[in-house]
């Protein structure tokens, strides 16, 4: 069974090796001319400008392997097998469906985890001598460390269920790569920042570019920006007072008016009178004065995910997201060893036709009468009934 597995699978593995080579030579090369150019104890800040573009492919790269591994691997794995029909001379071997399926996910499945895994070493080798301001960006999360491998197991899975749902190979590939988008944006903001609880700190108004402006109902009033925290990711901030109250935003309005004229001159006093839209953009030195005048009264309180939550981050959303992969994979093979086989449509190859004695010459030969024949009729016992003679 492991090796009709494999043969079935061989091509896809030998493109899909041909070209991991040839990403692993080009990650290598320009990797290690990057570390000669910048040795550990060097700021590499100005040295990877000759590497932009390589920069600029490599994570998207990363990113677009678990749906590729999920579309072309996963999608067709049954969905092929259903839809040309061969999955019917399979189910009549020795071998139960279920083991059928299990087999041949177990060997194609952990190929697209060593893939996946292998890609997202490199990339995270490469850049390591750059590094990132901000390692928990959702671009630089994940495109590093071992989430990949959660993704390829998550969409590869996506891939089976979709492949045994539409029993056709194009909507399956379509159905895999819709629902893994969806799913990696809606983890991404609205899970990711919730599975660790995060830390809270505040920051001084003069501290950084955190201070802003924006226009609302109360006409201009001051605003947190989120700040860049070395090695920690920001996920959101706000402007409280100094016993950790969020103020109104008249209250913020008025404290611009006061400490802040040369910025709120152009604000309209009554409330939503031709308030300004948006994000309003007045000089730095206005923004870094208004800062230090409204630092007596406001602060800003930043929640943000602390570096030693980053590890822990990757392997519990790895951990997640293979979890619902063997979810998928379970019920898969679960429900195809409930499943009944559908009947061919009439005329298809398989189909029953509705008068069995077409294709029954048993049912064209009389019955042998009780009696001893007389005359002609022994001739014409075993004669159809179209072919007696008259």
């Amino acid at each position: 069974m492991i090796w009709v597995a494999w043969r079935q699978f061989r091509t896809q593995a030998l493109v899909t090796l041909g070209l991991l080579v040839a990403f692993a030579v080009l990650v290598l090369v320009t990797g290690l001319h990057l570390r000669d150019a910048c040795p550990p104890i060097t700021d590499c800040s100005s040295t990877n400008v000759g590497y932009q573009p390589l920069r600029e492919l490599l994570g998207p790269a990363l990113l677009a392997i678990p749906a590729l591994l999920g579309m072309f691997w996963g999608a067709p794995l049954l969905a092929r097998e259903l839809e040309s029909g061969t999955y019917r001379l399979a189910w009549t071997q020795s071998v139960t469906r279920r083991r059928w399926l299990s087999v041949r996910v177990a060997l194609v499945g952990l190929t697209a985890l060593a893939v996946a895994g292998l890609a997202s070493w490199l990339v995270s080798w490469w850049f390591a001598p750059i590094g990132t301001a901000d390692r928990f960006a959702s671009g630089a999360f994940d495109e590093r460390g071992i989430v990949a491998l959660g993704y390829a197991g998550f969409a590869f899975a996506l891939g089976i269920a979709a492949g045994a749902l539409t029993r056709r190979t194009l909507p399956a590939v379509a159905a895999t790569l819709l629902a893994f988008v969806a799913t990696r944006i809606a983890f991404t903001f609205w899970v990711r920042p919730h599975i660790l609880a995060p830390r809270h700190a505040l920051f001084a108004l003069t501290d950084g570019k955190i201070l802003g402006i924006s226009g609302g109902p109360f006409g201009l009033t001051p605003i947190a920006g989120v700040p860049a925290i070395k090695n920690a990711g920001a996920i959101a901030a706000t402007l409280v007072d100094r016993i950790g109250h969020a103020p109104g935003g008249g209250r913020l309005h008025g404290l611009l008016v006061r400490y802040c004229p040369t910025i709120a001159s152009g604000a309209p006093q009554k409330p939503g009178a031709g308030a300004a839209k948006g994000l309003v953009g007045p000089p730095e030195t206005s923004l870094l004065s208004c800062g230090r005048a409204l630092s007596p009264h406001l602060q800003a309180l930043v929640t943000f995910q602390p570096a030693s939550h980053y590890w822990p981050l990757q392997a519990l959303e790895t951990a997640i997201f293979l979890a619902v992969a063997l979810a998928l994979i379970g019920a898969t093979i679960w429900r195809l060893g409930r499943r009944t086989p559908r009947r061919p449509a009439a005329g298809a190859p398989g189909a029953r036709i509705a008068d069995p004695s077409v294709l029954d010459p048993a049912s064209q030969v009389r019955p042998m009468p009780t009696g001893a024949p007389k005359g002609d009729e022994r001739s014409d016992w075993s004669l159809p009934r179209s072919t007696e003679r008259n």
